[in-house]
């Protein structure tokens, strides 16, 4: 009985490591340039070059977000990363949690100098940024 706790645990410990590792935000930190946001019921896509627009996305090692559009903090505060099960693929997906948006959205790239999520919706949007 005593080995099978301990292998209980063990297998429990390893586990724990795991996802503490998937939810780091380490591969976040740093300033990010937008490249596009398209989606939503017509479609659009839209750019800096569409749009006029120069949003930085910054992440920083205390866990703060803020958005800066051609120079001026436009929001800012607290992100998290989390688990959950996604409406739209019914799998297991990491969530973004920004503090002062009213929707998660979900990560579906953060490899390669590329950052890519969105919205867990039908007719969502979906935001793409490039790391400085």
């Amino acid at each position: 009985m005593k080995s099978i706790f301990i292998a209980f645990l063990a297998i429990f410990s390893l586990i724990s490591c795991r996802n503490e590792n998937e939810l780091d935000t380490k591969n976040l930190v740093g300033n990010w340039d937008w490249v596009s946001t398209s989606g939503g019921i017509g479609g659009q896509t839209e750019t800096p070059n569409s749009t006029g627009k120069n949003i930085i996305l910054t992440f920083t090692e205390d866990d703060r977000y803020s958005f800066t559009t051609d120079g001026t903090v436009t929001n800012e505060g607290t992100f998290s990363l989390y688990k959950d099960v996604s409406d739209l693929s019914h799998y297991e997906v990491t969530f973004l949690h920004f503090s002062n948006f009213s929707n998660d959205v979900v990560i579906n790239k953060n490899e390669d100098g590329e950052l890519v999520f969105s919205d867990d919706t039908n007719d969502g949007f979906t935001y793409v940024y490039h790391k400085q």
